[in-house]
């Protein structure tokens, strides 16, 4: 515990200090000041819970400190000093907090005494906060206990029966109140968090979400629920409740989560009704959640926007699908794929099913082409990102596109590694980085795969744009380039370790490259 001591007199600070046992009275931070400026700079760097302080100094009144701290330091007990038995003096600080007035020359037996009621008071008021903030957060998990087993059907769904565990848990409540349930749900985050994150984030929602959804409700209640959702419980006067009014504070809280904790999310209104009644409400509210795979940043209350029936989708077209899968470019794939989903939420016949559906005819019609070629379609599944997004994909647009995106890309590297076109230009890489240092020719590349060197020519043009021997030169530059930055080799060892025995020819094709000679690129590197 620490104690403050304010007086102009030095005499009279250094006898306090000496002649008592302050470490006796709890005391373990003695700190002294000699003026009001001094005192209010202890104050912000220091936690000061007992203050000693005389009226009468040069540079202000201890009364007005004594004002000072209650506003900034209310936890702060205070004992004012005096030579003059003032009654307004005493009248003021009183009326300021302070705990007691003891006149100068100060007894000390009397000011051990007040300081360890100060002391004394300070301990109890700390044990009454901790009780308070305890009981509150037992209060709180109460509460919420009590909403899950009452959505978890755990208790008696009889209003009575309800309002009975209620009393019992000495929760508020009356069975006669009617409730609107708010599903929460978390659609995206903006940027990759891990679980700690997401927790710390997930309780701002929380918080944000009972503060901004209140209104003019008597009770709102906010749960963590489902994985990445909340439910607000809300009971309203039944006069007071207005669905736009509770619209336009879901719309508000969407803003504020979108640019405050970087995430997109959806709120899912339901109906007002009686708590016996609020199990099979939030039920609906989860599978209106589920099937929402077109729809972020929005509120959307239940019936709101009923889906068509099935039989109302449009089918994939099987044959362009074939082709497009067959040849495998992701970008066309993709493309197709997003313009069939908006297709679909366009109609109003887009959701979780939707979703499923099309993603077991792409997987259907993969298969089948590669049993067909007799490709090893297991391999697959032993992709864990890819099974990580497939899981994902039926939750809305944006997730199934990332599932098709890397579906197709495992696709397309599949077929490379199956196309001997693919193999050969690999090999031949291969082999030419593994003897940049000699002088290689466009025929002595060609005999390692025992292919024609014109023949190569157009299969390296059409795999890597370019043509063996522009190839061989890139990648002699390219590692020149990282000798020069990487080592102190001179420009004529560098030359040679690219198989370049002319210097000056090895210049010009570096500068025609870089745009510099190979010293300004090492000295431009330095600077």
């Amino acid at each position: 515990m620490n104690l403050l001591i304010v007086d102009d007199e030095s005499i009279v600070i250094d006898s306090l200090i000496s002649d008592i046992n302050w470490s006796k009275l709890g005391i373990t931070g003695v700190y002294t000041a000699f003026n009001i400026r001094q005192a209010k700079e202890l104050f912000e760097g220091t936690a000061i819970d007992i203050m000693l302080c005389d009226i009468e100094m040069p540079q202000g009144s201890g009364l007005d400190l004594l004002e000072w701290v209650r506003e900034h330091s209310e936890t702060t007990e205070s004992i004012i000093m005096t030579c003059h038995a003032d009654f307004h003096f005493a009248k003021r600080a009183i009326k300021l907090g302070s705990l007691d007035y003891i006149l100068k020359p100060l007894p000390y037996e009397e000011l051990e005494l007040v300081v360890a009621k100060a002391a004394d008071k300070i301990i109890k008021d700390k044990e009454t906060v901790n009780l308070g903030e305890k009981w509150f957060r037992h209060q709180s998990i109460l509460m919420e206990r009590f909403w899950i087993d009452v959505l978890n059907r755990s208790i008696s769904l009889q209003a009575s029966h309800i309002e009975e565990i209620a009393t019992e848990r000495g929760i508020p409540f009356n069975a006669l109140d009617k409730f609107v349930p708010v599903l929460i749900h978390i659609q995206r985050w903006h940027k990759p968090i891990n679980q700690r994150d997401e927790r710390i984030l997930e309780y701002a929602l929380k918080n944000t979400a009972e503060e901004t959804m209140k209104g003019e409700s008597s009770v709102i209640q906010v749960i963590p629920f489902t994985k990445g959702s909340l439910l607000a419980i809300i009971s309203f006067d039944e006069a007071n409740y207005k669905e736009q009014e509770l619209n336009r504070l879901c719309e508000q809280y969407i803003t504020a989560c979108r640019s405050y904790f970087f995430c997109d999310l959806t709120c899912y209104i339901g109906g007002q009704v009686y708590v016996n009644q609020l199990s099979e409400l939030v039920d609906e509210l989860i599978v209106t959640q589920r099937n929402n795979v077109a729809h972020h940043n929005k509120v959307m209350r239940i019936g709101s926007e009923p889906l068509r029936i099935s039989s109302a989708i449009r089918k994939p077209d099987q044959q362009m699908w074939t082709v497009l899968l067959r040849e495998g470019s992701q970008q066309k794939i993709v493309m197709e794929a997003e313009r069939y989903l908006v297709n679909l939420a366009h109609d109003n016949v887009l959701d979780a099913s939707a979703l499923y559906l099309f993603q077991q005819f792409i997987t259907q019609t993969q298969y089948y082409m590669m049993r067909q070629e007799g490709a090893p379609f297991q391999s697959l599944f032993g992709d864990i990102k890819l099974m990580e997004l497939s899981e994902n994909a039926t939750r809305s647009i944006p997730d199934f596109i990332a599932w098709i995106s890397g579906f197709s890309e495992t696709i397309s590297a599949l077929k490379k590694e199956k196309d001997p076109n693919h193999c050969v230009i690999e090999h031949i890489m291969a082999f030419i980085a593994q003897h940049l240092d000699m002088p290689l020719t466009r025929e002595e590349i060609a005999q390692q795969v025992h292919l024609n060197p014109d023949y190569l020519d157009r299969l390296c043009k059409r795999e890597k744009g370019m043509s063996v021997t522009e190839l061989l030169v890139l990648e002699r530059l390219k590692l020149a380039e990282s000798l020069l930055l990487k080592t102190e080799l001179p420009v004529s060892r560098v030359a040679v370790s690219v198989g370049y025995s002319n210097l000056s020819h090895f210049s010009r094709r570096f500068k025609k490259h870089t745009g510099m000679n190979p010293l300004e690129y090492r000295l431009k590197s330095l600077t």
